[in-house]
């Protein structure tokens, strides 16, 4: 029987430091192991992303290594790929298992599986290019963040602002039909209210604009339909896939940052997002952050069920070389 594990990247220093601490944990065994018995051990692009955004050089790459050593040779299917997947499929309540190894057009892919393979090949992205990028991903989150408790961002925000204004009366009309499929804007608690906004708003940034990892992906699946225009592709999901905003890859990302819109603003919420599409695709999760304990203790959903708090994990036999 074969099993998927996923570790996002607490669990991952977490384990780092219970191996690096202990010489009779071994990697190297460990992973041949769990091989040997059918299990996964992945982890993904977003979690790849955050150990090369790690400051100190040294422990950027012994965290690296550590990780091509314990973890699966293939990343899990990115982010982008899971939402893709779901839509062409129709959005089903309950999703058919495929494999969840991640195509090469994944981010790290290709590069993850090269230093699997072999221990002397080691790859970085451009280090000032990626805190560029992080710091445009993480606005955005941060602008649904204070969005949601009543404060207005100054400078960029009104970037956004420009596009809600050439998007109009047709923005709000597609959000209109959101609010109908709750029964309407006077039956609705606050925080379906909250949802509704934050998962529309999810949508447009992640499908609609492509504002993510893994853009391609995005943008190979609108150009087989043919549809370029952000408004455009947003009509098309509120016309023929609805069910993507309440359930699915997406609509966990939508409720992990709901969740995290009711506290204090984090740096990592929208990485935090992406971690949790995998809650519904693997059979187990494995965090040590309490953002994802919370989710587990507040989201009414049996897959949550799945998330584990890695401390609370027995190791038994230790793995010898």
């Amino acid at each position: 029987m074969n099993e998927s594990f996923y570790f996002e990247t607490s669990a991952v220093n977490a384990l780092y430091h219970k191996f690096s601490s202990d010489d009779r944990f071994s990697s190297v065994e460990t992973k041949k192991f769990q091989i040997s018995k059918g299990r996964k051990w992945y982890i993904s692009s977003a979690v790849l992303w955050e150990i090369f955004r790690t400051k100190d050089k040294n422990r950027r790459y012994y965290l690296f290594d550590f990780c091509r050593c314990l973890f699966y040779g293939h990343l899990i299917t990115c982010p982008e790929e899971l939402i893709v997947n779901y839509i062409k499929s129709g959005c089903p309540v309950f999703e058919k298992p495929y494999n969840l190894d991640s195509s090469n057009k994944g981010l790290f892919a290709k590069e993850w599986q090269c230093a699997c393979d072999d221990a002397r090949y080691y790859f970085e992205p451009d280090i000032d290019q990626l805190h560029s990028y992080s710091y445009a991903m993480q606005f955005l989150w941060k602008y649904l963040h204070k969005k949601q408790n009543g404060y207005e961002l100054k400078g960029e925000k009104e970037l956004l602002d420009h596009s809600y204004h050439l998007l109009g009366i047709r923005f709000e009309s597609l959000l209109d039909k959101l609010v109908q499929e709750f029964g309407g804007l006077t039956d609705m608690t606050d925080e379906k209210k909250q949802y509704v906004f934050i998962v529309f708003h999810v949508a447009l940034v992640i499908l609609c604009y492509g504002i993510t990892l893994n853009k391609e992906i995005i943008e190979d699946y609108w150009n087989s339909k043919n549809i370029s225009k952000p408004i455009s592709r947003m009509e098309w999901l509120v016309e023929n896939s609805i069910p993507i905003f309440f359930r699915g890859p997406l609509s966990n990302i939508a409720k992990m940052t709901v969740l995290q819109s009711n506290s204090k603003y984090s740096r990592g919420l929208h990485i935090d997002s992406l971690h949790s599409v995998y809650f519904t695709c693997i059979d187990m999760y494995f965090t040590s952050d309490d953002h994802f304990i919370d989710f587990k203790n507040k989201i009414p959903d049996p897959n949550m069920l799945k998330i584990m708090n890695i401390a609370d994990v027995e190791f038994g036999v230790p793995l010898l070389t």
